[in-house]
């Protein structure tokens, strides 16, 4: 068995060497500019009995973790290649974490499925592993989505405060559990081929609600969390894979989600709907430009 283990280390090791030249060439070919000095890390993750790859920058003992939308690369972080977020976010006194490989899960514990508990993953092997092996703290990180990491930024700070402190979401699902929403957040996760009925059970019992943010807003406002939420006033899937061809949905409980923030006493938010941009990387690396001062200064 240690034999198995070792070949399939190094296995995932080559997959992920090989992931990198391949985003690298990417890079090249689109004029993306190529992040340079980040380390490509496994990170094991007991719960998913697996080694997820994990695109690193150190920068300071908190960290911005940024997570992919429905069509996440398997090897290296969109947010590494597409989205810029290294260089964007370097030198600015925070680590910048950037799992990879969570396409069609919505970054969730889901409750038949094993192999996808990305909640359990995010909120404490990873940061109890950065904590352990990079130095960093174990709580008081920030996390920004796109898509359904949008969903997934705003749902770990609601639910695990004592690890975030700041959740940006850009063209996010967060209201999930809305009926037409939780359809269309089905229809996602169908064309990457995953049954939704193994994540949180069907809509109708009731399991959607626990995992909404919208649902929860009020936790995030007495836990007084910093919260940056875009959403463009077109509803236009411009990047068809990354938001699965259901931004008009997305759009819609961005919408929901400000309206019952601020209905329960919510102040502590930047809120950017309904004006120009897109449902896109170009217009996503810019938010993140724009926000990477206030993320900064709410988590350093």
């Amino acid at each position: 068995m240690k034999s198995v283990s070792k070949s399939f280390r190094w296995l995932s090791a080559i997959a992920l060497i090989l992931g990198w030249c391949a985003a690298t060439a990417i890079a090249g070919s689109t004029g993306i500019t190529k992040a340079a000095g980040f380390e490509n890390l496994l990170v094991p993750s007991p719960s998913m009995g697996r080694d997820i790859p994990v695109a690193f920058l150190a920068g300071g003992p908190h960290a911005a973790y940024l997570l992919d939308g429905f069509n996440a690369a398997p090897n290296v972080s969109n947010w590494a290649t597409a989205g810029n977020g290294f260089n964007t976010l370097a030198g600015k006194g925070i680590s910048v974490v950037a799992p990879a490989g969570g396409a069609y899960s919505m970054y969730t514990n889901w409750e038949q499925d094993g192999s996808k508990q990305w909640d359990t993953f995010l909120s404490t092997e990873l940061p109890d592993w950065l904590a352990a092996n990079k130095g960093l703290a174990p709580g008081g990180h920030g996390v920004v989505g796109v898509s359904q990491g949008g969903y997934a930024a705003a749902a770990l700070a609601t639910f695990h405060p004592d690890r975030f402190r700041y959740a940006g979401s850009l063209s996010g699902y967060l209201a999930p559990e809305r009926t037409a929403v939780d359809g269309a957040v089905r229809n996602c996760l169908l064309q990457g081929g995953a049954d939704s009925g193994a994540m949180w059970g069907a809509p109708q019992l009731g399991r959607w609600k626990w995992h909404s943010p919208n649902q929860n807003v009020q936790q995030l406002v007495d836990n007084n969390t910093r919260l940056w939420v875009y959403s463009p006033g077109s509803g236009a899937p411009t990047d068809q894979g990354a938001m699965a061809g259901n931004a008009d949905i997305a759009q819609g409980t961005n919408a929901t989600f400000y309206s019952h923030f601020r209905d329960v006493g919510g102040v502590n938010g930047h809120f950017d709907l309904g004006r120009g941009g897109g449902n896109d990387w170009p217009t996503w690396s810019r938010q993140l430009g724009a926000m990477s001062g206030d993320l900064a200064a709410n988590i350093r």
